[in-house]
């Protein structure tokens, strides 16, 4: 998925797409599957996975970025 922030009390996931921001903070017990981040910056969703643990490659891309709704 790329860079991952490290802070204290976990680590944050930036847009796969731009890079920027911090759409959601992970730590080790966190596990998940399928959930959406959506990026108000670049107005992209994208599905990740999320295991447990420490290590980058926790977070899986399930599903491709796809383009947000333009108006």
């Amino acid at each position: 998925l790329g860079d991952v922030y490290k802070r204290q009390g976990g680590v944050f996931i930036p847009c796969p797409v731009c890079r920027s921001g911090k759409l959601m903070r992970l730590y080790q017990e966190t596990e998940a599957t399928c959930v959406s981040l959506y990026c108000r910056k670049c107005k992209h969703e994208s599905l990740i996975d999320i295991q447990a643990g420490d290590g980058l490659d926790r977070v899986t891309l399930h599903r491709p970025a796809q383009a947000g709704k333009q108006h």
